[in-house]
Formats: C-alpha cells, sequence, structure tokens
C-alpha cells in the first residue's frame, strides 16, 4: 500500500507477522528507490503487523523501518505468504521425508494419492511437491515422480548432515560386525532399551551391497545414551567400532529385525545415508533402486 499527502509518501506492507523477509523487501525496495527517486528522502517505510517478535523490531528500527501493530482481530489475505512459508520446509524433515519415499514406491501419483499413501495433509504434501518442483527434483501434475537423484541426495547431505547425530563411539571386542550388532540388539531388546542401526550397516543388509565389516552404525535412545556406552570396556582393545548416533526423530516405532539384528526402516536408512554425501553415495543409489522392493 502507498499513501500519499501533500509532502510524504508511506510505503507500507501489510503482513499478519514480522519476519527478517519482509525487513529485506523493505530495505531493498528503499534501495532501489533510492537510486531512482529524488525525494526519497519524502519517503517513509512501514510495515504493519499482527504478531510483532521483539528482537526482529529491533532489526526493523535499526534499518530505519517503522512498525505499526494492527489489531489482532484483523483480517489479512495470508493465502501467497502461507504458500512461500511452507514451500521451504526441508526435505529432510520427518512428513516431507515420507512423501519423498512413497514417491519412490508409488511413480506418477497425483498429490491427494501421495497424502493418503504418506499419511499427511493434502496441503503439506502439496507445499512439499512445490518445494521439489521449484528445486528441480520432481516433475508431474497428476502424474508426479523424481526426476533428478542425485540433486535430491546433494539436497539431503546439506540439509541433514548425518555425521551431527554422532554421539559417541565404543569398541567391541568382536571379530565380526554381523555378530556385533546381533549381540547389541540382543543386549538392548533384553533391557527394553531402543535400538535401531543404520548407516552402512542397514543399507548393507537391506541391499546385500557394501557393508561395513569393521564398524556397525545406530541409534540409541537419548535417555539410554550414557548407560548404553558405559557398558562397554573403556580398555584399549581391538574388535568392531561401535558409531553411535543420538536420533533427531523417531526412528524406534517402525524398526526391523533381519538376521536378528534391529534395523531402522529403508526410508530411514535412505536418509541417513544420503545425509553421509559422497561417502555413501553407492550404497544410497543402490538403495534407493532396491527401495520399491523392501
Amino acid at each position: 500500500m502507498v499513501i500519499e499527502d501533500s509532502s510524504k509518501k508511506y510505503i507500507i506492507e501489510i503482513t499478519p507477522r514480522l519476519s527478517i523477509d519482509t525487513i529485506g523487501r523493505q530495505v531493498i525496495l528503499k534501495k532501489l528507490l533510492g537510486s531512482t527517486e529524488p525525494d526519497i528522502k519524502n519517503m517513509e517505510f512501514i510495515i504493519a503487523s499482527k504478531l510483532i517478535p521483539s528482537e526482529i523490531e529491533k532489526i526493523a528500527n535499526s534499518c530505519d523501518i517503522r512498525i505499526i501493530t494492527l489489531p489482532y482481530r484483523s483480517k489479512i489475505d495470508t493465502k501467497n505468504e502461507k504458500s512461500d512459508i511452507r514451500r521451504i520446509e526441508k526435505i529432510s524433515s520427518a512428513k516431507s521425508w515420507r512423501i519423498v519415499t512413497t514417491l519412490l514406491t508409488c511413480k506418477g501419483t497425483s498429490i491427494r494419492q501421495l497424502a493418503m499413501k504418506a499419511n499427511v495433509s493434502y496441503g503439506w504434501a502439496h507445499a512439499t511437491v512445490k518445494s521439489l518442483i521449484a528445486k528441480g527434483i520432481v516433475i508431474g501434475k497428476n502424474d508426479i515422480q523424481i526426476n533428478d537423484f542425485p540433486k535430491l541426495l546433494n539436497g539431503i547431505a546439506w540439509e541433514r548432515p548425518f555425521e551431527k547425530l554422532f554421539y559417541d563411539e565404543r569398541v567391541l571386542p568382536e571379530t565380526d560386525a554381523t555378530l556385533a550388532a546381533q549381540t547389541i540388539t540382543r543386549m538392548c531388546d533384553s533391557q527394553n532399551v531402543g535400538c535401531g542401526f543404520t548407516g552402512f550397516t542397514a543399507g548393507g543388509i537391506y541391499t546385500h551391497y557394501g557393508f561395513r565389516h569393521d564398524s556397525v552404525y545406530v541409534y540409541i535412545q537419548k535417555e539410554h545414551l550414557d548407560q548404553f556406552l558405559d557398558s562397554f570396556e573403556t580398555a584399549n582393545v581391538q574388535g568392531i567400532n561401535v558409531r553411535v548416533y543420538k536420533p533427531d526423530r523417531d526412528v524406534f516405532s517402525d524398526t526391523r529385525k533381519i538376521d536378528d539384528i534391529r534395523l531402522v526402516s529403508p526410508g530411514q536408512a535412505l536418509l541417513d545415508l544420503a545425509g553421509m554425501g559422497y561417502g555413501g553415495r553407492d550404497l544410497t543409489l543402490r538403495l534407493v533402486e532396491d527401495y520399491a522392493s523392501l
């Protein structure tokens, strides 16, 4: 909105919530008009909003942007703003990743079918697909399918690096990684401790390809992490390296037991492998190929 009187012009943006993006638009507009309008000193830049976080208001004031508080009951058309916010949701978030993994098992589907099969709302599915299309990862409208797997995997490696979840490691005096994983599974199951092998361990078992024989990768329930680590000997021993990770979401409710080893779901294993970047790329691509049959 622009309001002009005899001596001054007011450039106003109306938004339900004050954000950094809104401030950025006003700052850019001010800069652009400053290079074309001779009376820029007589212009005042304003953001009118219902919800105003104090820290962001300070930023607006430092940029010489005036903030006006709107009545809470003010009706503001937020259709476009909501769409923009939802569009930039992370692909690696739990619900968005369910959309991606569902696309791996039902190619050429509609958004409504996708939402039902992934058990998410239609709005969330639509926002995720829109984001994926904007990134060039997905194509189609009523026959949606993944178009660029390398770009998808690169995006996950950037958004959610798996090693950021690394908690600690120990050595189990075993000579075989499979036996080590079976031992840990039995211990956790007997003590009701949530565990789920992931990364190269899960990927190798699911695909029968690229199994690591010197290490195992396992999520342990947050409240049992230290107790689990204390069960290992601290003396220098030779054996299988146990890399322990702290989960950032529910990874235990849909685990599978294969060869007496408790694995995270194929979807979680794929997310974690993708988060390893190029170090796990071969196994990640193999899991993508086999995913629909798992």
